[in-house]
């Protein structure tokens, strides 16, 4: 009896101890600002681009299905994103990089995007995306601020970019 208890805990510990073997283990992604693009001046393509990295700590792929978010820049609303994606694969441990247009409140004028449009400004993005995983839909909020570089030349494939660095 005892001796079948000692082999029960003991096949219970190695099945707990290994993931493959029935422990799933999940940690949500994180949704981090990549760089933010204005072009007051365009032409048949939204003026605002903003790109989003989604990284994926667990050790299977995931996919984004869906993203709403909005934008400040200089504590002035520049545009909300309130629609779902394409699915976007996030590979097992990795980053994926999405560009999403964004369209300009009303009150966001081209000569507002204009004067934002080179410089440093602050930003502000606040939103949620929602991923589809082996345990379900997962909806993970998100915020991030901070100064972002406008209108300066890309820099070469290369160089390094630091965070919130922006093209």
């Amino acid at each position: 009896m005892i001796r079948r208890w000692l082999v029960g805990t003991w096949w219970m510990a190695g099945v707990v101890a290994c993931t493959p073997l029935g422990l799933w283990m999940y940690e949500d992604p994180a949704v981090t600002v990549s760089r933010v693009r204005l072009d007051a001046d365009a032409r048949g393509t939204p003026p605002v681009i903003v790109a989003l990295d989604l990284r994926n700590p667990n050790d299977y792929a995931l996919s984004a299905t869906s993203v709403q978010f909005s934008l400040r820049l200089d504590e002035l609303p520049i545009g909300q994103l309130t629609h779902a994606i394409s699915s976007v694969e996030v590979p097992k441990v990795g980053t994926s990089t999405v560009a999403v247009p964004l369209e300009p409140d009303q009150g966001t004028t081209p000569a507002r995007l204009k004067a934002l449009s080179s410089g440093m400004h602050r930003f502000a993005v606040e939103g949620e995306a929602t991923f589809a995983t082996p345990i379900g839909s997962r909806r993970v909020r998100f915020a991030e601020e901070g100064d972002l570089v406008f209108g300066q030349p890309p820099l070469p494939a290369s160089a390094p970019v630091g965070r919130g660095g922006l093209r």
